[in-house]
């Protein structure tokens, strides 16, 4: 049996959801009640609202994977492929070129700019999207593989509803690492 890119997106989604969860409370909980908040406080903060940050995921002791190559079966299930996931935050769009600063915190990989092909399948904020739909600032997720490109986007209020969640409306990866302060 193989397991499509989207439901092995929807069970790391629910997995970095309820790691980031339970990191923001213990955090907040642990943390005293008169701190003076730093930029990149803020910017922790704001990841781990997102269901991104330190800790969280796939990709280490340092939070998720901002860029991965991983070889895997391809959807037919009869030989491997290569598969290429990017995350973090939209920079700039031309076109179909988009340029993602990959990033964690106030930590930052590269700026990564990826032409989307016209097959490409889009999701911003867990609807059908296309390219001109995405917007700067928006968190991205890009897995690219001779299978084809998935895309998913969403903006800072968009709260995903994954398996397990309310609704199970919304089955794709979380979209994009933290935003780059």
């Amino acid at each position: 049996m193989t397991i499509s890119n989207r439901m092995r997106a929807a069970v790391a989604l629910v997995a970095c959801a309820a790691v980031g969860a339970a990191g923001g409370i213990a955090g907040s909980a642990a943390a005293p009640s008169t701190t003076k908040t730093t930029k990149s406080a803020k910017a922790a903060s704001a990841a781990q609202r997102a269901g991104h940050g330190p800790g969280h995921g796939m990709g280490g002791p340092g939070g998720r994977a901002v860029h991965s190559e991983e070889v895997v079966l391809n959807k037919a299930g009869d030989k491997f492929i290569t598969e290429t996931e990017d995350n973090g935050t939209i920079k700039s769009i031309s076109g179909s070129q988009v340029t993602i600063t990959e990033a964690i915190g106030s930590v930052t990989y590269k700026d990564m700019a990826i032409t989307l092909p016209d097959s490409a399948t889009i999701e911003r904020n867990g609807k059908k999207a296309a390219v001109a739909d995405l917007k700067t600032g928006d968190h991205i997720h890009v897995s690219q593989s001779s299978d084809g490109t998935d895309v998913h986007g969403a903006d800072d209020t968009f709260k995903p509803r994954g398996p397990g969640g309310p609704g199970r409306d919304h089955d794709g990866p979380p979209p994009g690492g933290p935003r780059h302060p």
